[in-house]
C-alpha cells in the first residue's frame, strides 16, 4: 500500500471517528450502527480506487 492510500484511509478514519463521536453525543444509536456498517465498504472503495 502506498503512502497516498494510507493517507486517504487515515482521513476516512478521522471522518468516521468524528461522525461516530457526534452520533454518540446525540444518542443516535441508529446512526452509529449505520456508520459502523458502512465504514468497511468505504475503506474498500478507497483501496480499490487507489489500486486501479
Amino acid at each position: 500500500m502506498n503512502d497516498r492510500t494510507v493517507a486517504l484511509l487515515q482521513e476516512l478514519e478521522a471522518t468516521y471517528t468524528v461522525a461516530v463521536n457526534e452520533a454518540v453525543a446525540e444518542g443516535r444509536d441508529d446512526l452509529i450502527r449505520e456508520l459502523v456498517a458502512e465504514y468497511p465498504d468505504a475503506a474498500a472503495k478507497v483501496i480499490a480506487a487507489e489500486a486501479a
